[in-house]
Order: structure tokens, then C-alpha cells, then sequence
């Protein structure tokens, strides 16, 4: 399997989608500059559809990506996706945010058959394709306003409206 991840901080957390780590039996973070390190899972919200990984180490220079205010941001305003999209690295894309506090069926199952539901979702356009799972999705000042999780479609490819949690669930 593969996605995408964001470092939090310069102890070498990095956040990512519980999707993209669930039954990893081991789990390598490529960098941009070529540098490869193995990583360990940390925690997990499945209810989010959040994870934090830890890598052994980071390459020099790499910093951690501001966060910025989900609560701030406002319908029509642009977004950047940045993600690995068909195992294709350091893919961006570009949109609006067109929705806001939507929900998403979590991935557990509640007792009773029910399923649990991530709330404070952000809606885009800017295209969450299979691989861009727990990349960034920024604001033009470049902070993280969302974490890349889901797309909707009807017609089974990679066409519809895409999903990113809020950066204050983080």
C-alpha cells in the first residue's frame, strides 16, 4: 500500500491517514530527496480516520508544516492537495474548499451494527485521488487546513468531491 503524510514536527512525527497504516506490518517514509527511513505507528484514530507515525530519523533540512486554523476557513477559498496519487510523489492540486463540516462514516463499527462518523470534514474540489490519503491539504499562506482522506464519485474513477478532516481535529 501507499499514501501520503506530513511532518507535525522536528521530533519526526508525522501525520497520515489510519487507512494508510492499518495491517502494516512495517512502514517506510520516502522522502522527497531520495532519503528513506522506517517508521513506527504511534496512535491511531480510526474513528477520525487519523494516524501518527514516527520516523527513525529525518533527512537535513526537512521541516515540519505549519498548522493552520480549520475554523478560519471559508467557502470558495483556494486549496492545494499535495500528495504521492498513484504512487506518482509530490503531486499538487489545486481547488476550492466547496464544502464545510460535512461527516464521513468512520472506519469501526459501532455496537449495535452502526458505524461512527468523523464530523468537521472539509469538501473540495481539488482532486483527493487513491495515494494523496493523509497528505496536506493547504491554504495559499502553505499551513495545513486539512488532512487529504476520502473522494466521493458515482463513476467509480477518480472524478467527484473530495474529503480532507479539519486541521483542528488534529
Amino acid at each position: 500500500a501507499a499514501g501520503s503524510g506530513w511532518l507535525y514536527d522536528a521530533e519526526g512525527h508525522i501525520v497520515t491517514n489510519q487507512h494508510v497504516v492499518e495491517g502494516a506490518a512495517s512502514i517506510e517514509v520516502d522522502f522527497a530527496s531520495g532519503f528513506k527511513t522506517r517508521a513506527e505507528v504511534v496512535g491511531v484514530d480510526p474513528d477520525a480516520d487519523l494516524a501518527v507515525i514516527k520516523v527513525d530519523g529525518l533527512p537535513e533540512g526537512v521541516q515540519p508544516l505549519p498548522v493552520g486554523d480549520s475554523d478560519a476557513v471559508k467557502v470558495g477559498q483556494r486549496a492545494v492537495a499535495i500528495g504521492n496519487p498513484f504512487r506518482r510523489a509530490g503531486t499538487m492540486t489545486l481547488g476550492i474548499i466547496s464544502g464545510l463540516g460535512r461527516t464521513l462514516d468512520g472506519n469501526r463499527t459501532a455496537p449495535g451494527g452502526g458505524s461512527f462518523s468523523a464530523p468537521d470534514i472539509l469538501q473540495t474540489d481539488a482532486p483527493i485521488n487513491p495515494g494523496n490519503s493523509g497528505g496536506p491539504l493547504l491554504n495559499l499562506s502553505g499551513e495545513v487546513i486539512g488532512v487529504n482522506r476520502a473522494i466521493s464519485t458515482d463513476s467509480g474513477v477518480s472524478s467527484g468531491v473530495g474529503y480532507a478532516i479539519a486541521s483542528n481535529t488534529v
